[in-house]
């Protein structure tokens, strides 16, 4: 098996290993355990008619994602350009 080098950037690390495959350097690894936590959310309820609902979906559709994802996107762009009272 071969040896990992030093890196001396995160750059030549990242060129490295985009021209080497990780299985010539197995030994050279060890496993770790990783535990991902998501943040808390809360459920927000929003009564909105149906052809605000249909406009949504269309949009979302067009972007290929989901309307109520669309709908939480825009609501997180939006309070960072509002000012806080």
């Amino acid at each position: 098996m071969k040896r990992i080098p030093k890196f001396k950037s995160e750059k030549k690390e990242a060129d490295f290993w985009s021209t080497h495959d990780s299985t010539d350097y197995l030994s050279e690894t060890k496993e770790v355990r990783v535990q991902f936590t998501r943040p808390k959310k809360k459920l927000v309820s929003l009564r909105l008619d149906d052809a605000t609902i249909k406009k949504l979906k269309k949009i979302a559709n067009s972007k290929g994602i989901g309307y109520l994802e669309l709908v939480r996107m825009w609501v997180l762009e939006n309070i960072g350009k509002t000012k806080a009272a």
